[in-house]
């Protein structure tokens, strides 16, 4: 077996907008925790390999508070290996589960897929996150499904950083920070993240003046195959390019 991608280059998004899930790689806890607009402050967890974290009798689930969550941010990606959660306003809204809601949470965490609505009147959840190799394979439940064009920024935007300032490490001064490219932006490629969609900074070109991102659609395998399989999906076809002006920082996006 090939050895695992320790640094994944490309961004791999499939998105239902029915049922308000994305599923991704190439984007991590790390990035969803600093690119959120409005990150959640407890998470309710319902898979996990934590061992400094809280308990709940009435669930028999753990949880983390906000500051717990403050320090998962400089943990190892390892960490998140196995790594399924949802957030919640207040822990006496967690004791109003119903026995049937926490069989629910349950199943969510064993198959990665909801029986009824993930998004749950008692806890006030606006995610519902579910990894078993955190940034190889995720799938993210959105409430506002706005909040997820935000952390693909933040996603880009250090996949951009790694690439401009890869030969600047000798001179940390000289590195220009990398602007976010607008949710607007990208929201221009949903209709191809609808089908599947690649963000392949593993075949991004840069010149001088500018950093060109090819997006490529039709993969000969499901993104699923990510989960287990060390390499990179291949693309059959480009449809569009992200284009980051490095004098203006600025991004375009153009079809092809």
């Amino acid at each position: 077996m090939k050895k695992e991608l320790s640094n994944q280059k490309s961004i791999y998004i499939h998105m239902d907008n029915v049922i308000n899930n994305v599923v991704t790689s190439g984007i991590t806890f790390c990035d969803f925790m600093q690119g959120v607009p409005a990150p959640p402050e407890n998470i309710l967890l319902i898979k996990h390999h934590f061992k400094d974290t809280s308990y709940n009798a009435h669930t028999a689930f753990h949880y983390l508070e906000s500051n717990d969550l403050k320090q998962l941010k400089q943990a190892p990606l390892i960490k998140f290996n196995n790594f399924c959660w949802v957030d919640f306003e207040d822990i006496e809204l967690v004791n109003q589960l119903s026995p049937q809601e926490v069989a629910e949470l349950l199943y969510l965490a064993h198959t990665g897929r909801h029986l009824r609505s993930p998004f749950y009147y008692k806890l006030q959840n606006n995610f519902v996150y579910l990894t078993k190799k955190d940034g190889r394979y995720n799938k993210v439940y959105y409430r506002n499904m706005n909040h997820f064009y935000v952390v693909l920024s933040q996603a880009i935007t250090r996949k951009t950083e790694e690439i401009v300032h890869e030969k600047s490490f000798l001179m940390p001064n000289r590195r220009k920070g990398v602007a976010l490219p607008p949710s607007d932006l990208l929201k221009k490629m949903m209709k191809y993240f609808k089908e599947g969609a690649c963000i392949s900074f593993a075949h991004a070109e840069k010149s001088r003046t500018q950093l060109r991102v090819p997006v490529g659609i039709e993969f000969d395998e499901d993104l699923s195959e990510l989960e287990d399989s060390p390499e990179e999906l291949v693309y059959n076809e480009v449809v569009a390019e992200l284009v980051y002006d490095l004098r203006r920082s600025e991004w375009d996006y153009i079809e092809k």
